[in-house]
């Protein structure tokens, strides 16, 4: 899963790392990344200025071949989706509001006579969900051929609409909403490097420490990914689907003082770390786990097709 998210600076960086927004946030940066949520991680990352759009900075993705990709609406675009397909990559994310595609094939939910149609508000819709497929313009004469699935949702009674090229033959369409929902995976990530690694904490005018601030709190985010988990599935037996990014973060952030004393000081020995560190694993699972399972929890009951 890729995003970015902002960190504010102090306005004198604003030359430096402009924002984009004068009044409030005059000095910002961004961080872009690639999260994979197999491992926790991040497996690629790039800090810049924040008024640069969001699609100005992507990792390699041919990469991603074979992968499954999710991204939020700061990244849509016909050309995209295409360039992903092209690599043979699977995705899923939100349709942009001016994205009207010409409805190809009914699966459910609209009448066969909407064929040929925009997907529009002069198309009605049946039931909570809706399946069809649609037909992308592209530059020149092209087209692509996408899976449009829209979620109808009470509060509201309006449809929400996402975008996959995923058969049906391995994914159903009730999946893709709870799919999505992982992304929100990514946002845990960042809310966690800021909150409890303090990256949002910057009060330095100087580019370099403000870079090593940044830096220091990735790095840090990747040390306990690579020790908590390890420790968390050999020696605790918990489930990587209980786990979320956020709760990782939380748990190196009362080890951490441990882990430097550990690395440090001779009479620290490493026994102790690891003692300290088993005694807190249980912290890792989100106390209202057994009422709320986790979004990959949830992912992971369905049954294969």
């Amino acid at each position: 899963m890729y995003d970015a998210s902002p960190i504010r600076l102090p306005a004198g960086l604003s030359s430096i790392f402009p924002g984009n927004r004068k009044n409030h946030s005059p000095a910002c940066l961004k961080l872009s990344a690639l999260y994979r949520l197999s491992v926790r991680s991040i497996e690629w990352i790039k800090i810049s200025a924040q008024k640069p759009h969001d699609s100005k900075f992507l990792p390699d993705l041919n990469q991603l071949k074979g992968a499954l990709f999710l991204f939020d609406l700061g990244y849509f675009s016909h050309a995209f989706l295409h360039q992903l397909c092209e690599i043979g990559v699977w995705f899923v994310c939100r349709l942009k509001a001016n994205s009207v595609p010409i409805i190809t094939k009914v699966v459910k939910g609209v009448a066969k006579r909407h064929i040929g149609r925009p997907l529009d508000k002069n198309v009605n819709l049946r039931g909570m969900i809706v399946e069809v497929w649609g037909k992308l313009n592209l530059p020149g004469t092209k087209s692509l051929e996408v899976r449009l699935i829209g979620f109808r949702f009470p509060l509201t009674k309006e449809y929400r609409w996402y975008v996959t090229n995923i058969p049906n033959s391995m994914v159903l369409a009730e999946w893709i909403y709870p799919i999505y929902r992982l992304r929100w995976q990514i946002e845990l990530f960042f809310k966690s490097i800021k909150s409890m690694l303090h990256a949002d904490q910057i009060t330095s005018e100087n580019k370099n420490i403000v870079l090593v601030t940044a830096y220091s709190s990735i790095l840090a985010s990747l040390i306990a990914n690579s020790i908590i988990i390890e420790y968390a599935l050999v020696s605790a037996k918990i489930e990587l689907k209980s786990v979320t990014a956020q709760r990782i973060t939380f748990v190196f952030s009362l080890i951490a003082n441990d882990l430097a004393k550990c690395i440090l000081k001779k009479d620290f020995p490493p026994k102790t770390f690891i003692e300290n560190l088993t005694n807190l694993l249980p912290l890792l699972v989100c106390p209202n786990r057994k009422h709320r399972p986790t979004s990959l929890e949830i992912v992971a009951m369905f049954d294969p097709i």
